[in-house]
C-alpha cells in the first residue's frame, strides 16, 4: 500500500487547462470508449459515478489524464500511458518494458491498476477518488491503443516517424494530415471514420460489447490486454509501405494511402469495442458496491 500511497500524494491536487501537445487516442477516440462504458454500466456503478461527478459525463473526463501527466503534481503518471514493447519482441516483459525512468513512473501495466486501487478504496477522500476516476477512464482507452503498447527500434511508439495520410471518408470526400505515425493512431484513424464521435460511437454500439475476463483487474490482468493490444501494434507497422524507415523527420513524411485505413479499421473499431468493454469491467467492479 505504500507505493499506491504515494501515488495519492500526486493525485491531491486537481490541474485543469494544462495544454498538453497531444491527447492517446485523441479527444475523439478517448470520449467514444468511455461513452460506450457510460451507457452499459450496471445501475449501482453508474449512481456511484453520479455520486462522484455528477451529471458529468465519462467522456468529458476522459482526456483530463493527459494534461495532469504534464504537471508536478502528476510527473509521475507519465509512463502509467504506455508500455513500450518492441515489435520484435511477441509478448510485455516487465524487466524490460515497465522500468522507472526519470520520476515519471513505470508504465500502465502498473499504473492501471494502482489507479484501480484508489479508486476502489473508500477510505480515501471524494477529491482523490474523482482524481483516480480520472486516471482509470483514460488509461482503461490508453492500454487498447496499440501504439500505446508497441515500438519499433525505440521509435517511441511511432513518435519518431511522420507521414502524411491520403485517404477517403465514407462518403468519397477527400482526407489528407500530417502527424507522427502515433498521433495518426491517436486522432487520423479515428477521425477519418465519421465527422462526430458521437456518430461513430452509436455505430459502434449496434455491437454488443466483448467479453471481459472477471475481475480483479490486476498487473496480471493488464499484462494480458497489453499483449493483445501489441498483437495490433506488430501489424500497425506491418501495413506501413514497403520501405518505411525506423524515424525520419516532419519535412520528408512517408506518405500513407488509403489501403492502410482500410486494412486498419476492423481492428480500430475492435479495439475501442475492447476499450469500452474494460472500462465498463472496472468500474463495474471498483463501483458496484
Amino acid at each position: 500500500m505504500k507505493s499506491s500511497r504515494i501515488a495519492l500524494s500526486l493525485l491531491s491536487v486537481a490541474i485543469a487547462g494544462f495544454a498538453s501537445p497531444a491527447h492517446a487516442w485523441g479527444q475523439l477516440g478517448h470520449s467514444i470508449i468511455a461513452e460506450l462504458a457510460q451507457r452499459h454500466l450496471s445501475p449501482t456503478a453508474l449512481a456511484n459515478v453520479k455520486a462522484l461527478i455528477g451529471e458529468t459525463s465519462l467522456a468529458s473526463i476522459s482526456v483530463w489524464a493527459d494534461d495532469y501527466k504534464f504537471t508536478p503534481a502528476g510527473k509521475q503518471t507519465y509512463r502509467w500511458h504506455f508500455v513500450d514493447i518492441d515489435v520484435a519482441h511477441p509478448n510485455y516483459d516487465a524487466a524490460v518494458d515497465c522500468l522507472e525512468k526519470n520520476g515519471k513512473g513505470t508504465c500502465i501495466v502498473k499504473g492501471l491498476p494502482a489507479a484501480i486501487t484508489m479508486l476502489k478504496d473508500k477510505s480515501l477522500s471524494k477529491e482523490e477518488r474523482v482524481l483516480a476516476l480520472k486516471l482509470v477512464v483514460h488509461l482503461a482507452g490508453d492500454v487498447d491503443q496499440p501504439l500505446h503498447a508497441s515500438e519499433r527500434t525505440a521509435d517511441e511508439g511511432g513518435n519518431k516517424l511522420y507521414v502524411t495520410l491520403q485517404a477517403k471518408r465514407s462518403d468519397g470526400s477527400d482526407y489528407t494530415r500530417s502527424s507522427t505515425f502515433h498521433s495518426m493512431w491517436d486522432d487520423s484513424l479515428v477521425d477519418l471514420q465519421a465527422y462526430s464521435w458521437g456518430g461513430y460511437a452509436d455505430a459502434l454500439d449496434t455491437t454488443p460489447l466483448p467479453t471481459v475476463d472477471a475481475p480483479p483487474y490486476d498487473e496480471a490482468k493488464v499484462a494480458g490486454w497489453a499483449n493483445d493490444t501489441h498483437a495490433i501494434g506488430i501489424k500497425a507497422y506491418q501495413w506501413l509501405p514497403p520501405g518505411t524507415p525506423v524515424q525520419n523527420d516532419k519535412d520528408h513524411p512517408v506518405t500513407i494511402n488509403n489501403d492502410y485505413p482500410t486494412s486498419a479499421k476492423a481492428d480500430l473499431d475492435s479495439q475501442l469495442l475492447k476499450g469500452a468493454a474494460r472500462l465498463r469491467a472496472i468500474l463495474d467492479d471498483a463501483l458496484n458496491q
